[in-house]
Formats: structure tokens, C-alpha cells, sequence
């Protein structure tokens, strides 16, 4: 059966007043969105221009820091220096670059060697101040923390803190980044053995040398155990 042929639908054309009405509706919508970007692309460049400044200054400060942390290390460390200094003022040279450094810019680095500064000119509140801030921003970092943690324990025993110092060995023996497990059970029994504890002293002696029967602590801490219980 053949197809019914479809009659195509003749649009209407539109009128003057039609066309009008279509031209100025199209011509409002136009002028809206004129008068939009007019605040909209300002306010955008000045974003880009904002947050490529704040990126710039973070590079320049970044650079700044560093160059500090190089010259304060070469201080530290007694490198490249063309006038040596006395062992107190390079010290107390390399403080002061580490302590610009760290205001500008902190870094691990920079922290650590800021508390090892204050440590070396005998100012122990704050060395535990810088290590301890150091711990609790950076923890996690597995080279520095063992060392900052033995660190923290040194300046209480050198406050004569033992009880404090014991309790910081104590964490670090058995810290999971504990690389210095078995010189801290070394070091807590030398602190019972000259506070009169042997039988603690020679318990951790023991422990040493069970858990750690390869370290340069063993064969003391065995010579001290046997010591003891001659």
C-alpha cells in the first residue's frame, strides 16, 4: 500500500513589529552580558594577578631561606669559611643564619641544626623548645627524629633531668624509627648504674645484648653485666 505523502507545514513569516520585538529582546540579552564581564574579567585578572604574586614571593623567600641554611651550615660546620672563627662565635654565627632562616622559611633541616645550636652555646630550655617543636611538626621524618629524640634526652641529662632523660631513652628504644634503640638502652643503664640501680642497670645491659648482639654498645654492656653479677 503506498505511503501517505506528507504536506510540508509552511511557516508564517514574521512581521516588522515581530522582527523587532526578537532584534531588541536579542540586543537586551547582549547589553546584560556586557554589563557582567564588565566586573567579571576584572575581577578575575586581579585573582591571576594576586595568586601569581603570592607565588613569586613564596619562590623569592624559598631562595632567601636556602642561601641562609648554606651559609649557616658552612658556620656550623667550620667549611669554607675565608676568616675561621672561634669554635663559640661560629656557633653562635651559625644560630643567628639558622634562626633568619627559619623565620623566613622553616625546614627541618633548619629546625634540627637551630636546636643543636642552642644546645652548643649551653642554652638548654630552649634547645628542648626547638627539639621538641621539631618532633611534634616533623615526627615522622626517619633520619632526623631518632636523633632529635636522643637529642631531647641528652639536654635533660644535662640538666640532670634522669628521670626525664630515662623517659626519653625509654621512647626512643622503642620508637618504629628508632635507628638508636640499642645505644638508648645503653644509655639509660649507664644513668641507673651512676644513680646506684645495678640490678636495672644490668637488666638493660642484658636487653642490649639480646636484642642487639651485633652493636658497637655489646661487648661493654656484656663486660657490664658480668661485672654486675660477679
Amino acid at each position: 500500500m503506498p505511503k501517505a505523502i506528507k504536506k510540508k507545514v509552511k511557516k508564517k513569516p514574521l512581521n516588522e513589529a515581530e522582527v523587532r520585538s526578537l532584534i531588541s529582546g536579542i540586543s537586551s540579552r547582549i547589553k546584560g552580558h556586557k554589563n557582567t564581564l564588565r566586573y567579571v574579567v576584572p575581577s578575575v585578572i586581579a585573582v591571576i594577578v594576586i595568586v601569581a604574586g603570592i607565588y613569586a614571593y613564596n619562590v623569592i623567600q624559598a631562595r632567601k631561606a636556602a642561601a641562609l641554611e648554606r651559609e649557616a651550615y658552612n658556620y656550623y660546620y667550620g667549611i669554607q669559611m675565608k676568616n675561621p672563627l672561634p669554635p663559640t662565635d661560629r656557633i653562635r654565627k651559625a644560630w643567628e643564619l639558622y634562626k633568619k632562616a627559619v623565620d623566613i622559611r622553616e625546614t627541618p633541616d633548619a629546625l634540627f641544626y637551630l636546636g643543636n645550636c642552642y644546645y652548643q652555646l649551653g642554652d638548654n630550655v630552649n634547645a628542648l623548645k626547638i627539639y621538641r617543636s621539631f618532633l611534634e611538626k616533623y615526627s615522622s621524618n626517619k633520619y632526623l627524629a631518632p636523633i632529635v629524640m636522643e637529642k631531647i634526652a641528652a639536654t635533660d641529662l644535662k640538666m640532670g633531668k634522669n628521670d626525664a632523660a630515662i623517659k626519653d631513652l625509654k621512647q626512643l628504644a622503642d620508637a618504629k624509627l628508632g635507628i638508636f634503640a640499642d645505644r638508648a638502652l645503653y644509655e639509660m643503664a649507664g644513668i641507673y648504674e651512676a644513680s646506684g640501680k645495678p640490678d636495672e642497670a644490668k637488666k638493660l645491659y642484658k636487653e642490649l645484648i639480646a636484642k642487639f648482639p651485633s652493636s658497637p654498645w655489646a661487648g661493654d654492656a656484656k663486660a657490664k653485666a658480668e661485672t654486675k653479677a660477679s
